[in-house]
């Protein structure tokens, strides 16, 4: 049958000092955020799993993660370094990968047809998973479409703390015009907020769109891509804190009328493990969860 990939978003799991971050487990067999994703993908209908990773942390990686899913998925790896840039367009002290958007980029050999991508460390359960394969197959391969899976803002606040959320802006017909980062989004007296420049508390719609990284693209996007990330690397290679991630090439793209993002919204609720308090949530939704059925005990 066809393939249908997936490419996850690793890289930034370790570094060249630390070696791989070991993720948490939430599962009652050590099962981490990962795993749950992996696992809903398959069962969504995504046959090819695509992590891009770092050679720093490549043998543990392979170890510690990605060993399990072999028996039930095709399983291939590429890599995203600081010294795939140039070194005359680069820091010299450079130890940061250059964002997602290069990350992506390391796809290009591997994939045939249309593709999804995702961060490996959001959880984004079943139901955005098969929407994302249903919207992924209905893509027009040869043209400039692309599609993002959008939450519902207050699906995605976590129960304590603020967390970085992508606000999505969109045209009346679902088509995406932005998406602006912004950092520490909690709410305060029950409202989501955020504290704007000017460090001014800045209220949020409950149903604003929110993007969490998970695309859809046809593999027409690679070219754009690279094109974005060399003229990035040309302005910024030199500075330190310079990144490019998918919402920068993203708003680069419909600025520019590129491509167009069709944004379809996912009922899920987010999972997350940004506080111990959070965490406990987790925990207890996926008992739940596998109480009823929706996940088995031991997923791999």
């Amino acid at each position: 049958g066809m393939t249908t990939t997936l490419i996850v978003l690793a890289a930034t799991m370790g570094n060249r000092y630390g070696g791989l971050k070991q993720p948490e487990s939430i599962g009652p067999n050590g099962e981490t955020v990962l795993d749950y994703s992996i696992y809903d993908a398959i069962q969504a209908g995504f046959n090819r799993i695509i992590f891009v990773i770092s050679r720093y942390f490549e043998d543990d990686f392979k170890e510690l993660i990605a060993r399990k899913y072999e028996k039930s998925v095709e399983v291939g790896f590429v890599y995203q370094e600081v010294d795939l840039v140039p070194a005359e367009k680069r820091n010299p002290k450079r130890t940061h990968l250059w964002g997602s958007a290069q990350a992506v980029i390391m796809g290009k050999d591997v994939v045939e047809g249309p593709f999804a991508v995702i961060n490996a460390v959001n959880f984004y359960q079943r139901e955005s998973f098969e929407l994302l394969y249903k919207k992924l197959h209905e893509l027009d391969a040869e043209k400039p479409e692309y599609i993002m899976i959008s939450y519902r803002l207050a699906n995605v606040i976590p129960e304590s703390g603020g967390a970085n959320r992508g606000i999505c802006e969109l045209d009346e017909n679902g088509l995406l015009l932005s998406v602006i980062d912004r950092p520490g989004v909690e709410r305060i007296s029950g409202h989501p907020m955020y504290l704007n420049e000017l460090n001014k508390w800045v209220q949020l719609p409950e149903d604003a769109h929110v993007s969490m990284n998970m695309w859809g693209f046809s593999p027409a996007i690679f070219g754009c891509i690279r094109k974005d990330f060399d003229a990035f690397i040309d302005r910024s290679g030199k500075d330190l804190k310079a990144f490019f991630t998918i919402p920068d090439f993203i708003n680069g793209m419909i600025a520019h009328g590129e491509g167009e993002v069709m944004s379809y919204e996912t009922p899920a609720v987010w999972m997350g493990c940004v506080s111990p308090d959070d965490k406990i949530q987790t925990i207890l939704r996926i008992n739940e969860m596998i109480r009823k059925g929706h996940y088995p005990a031991r997923l791999f």
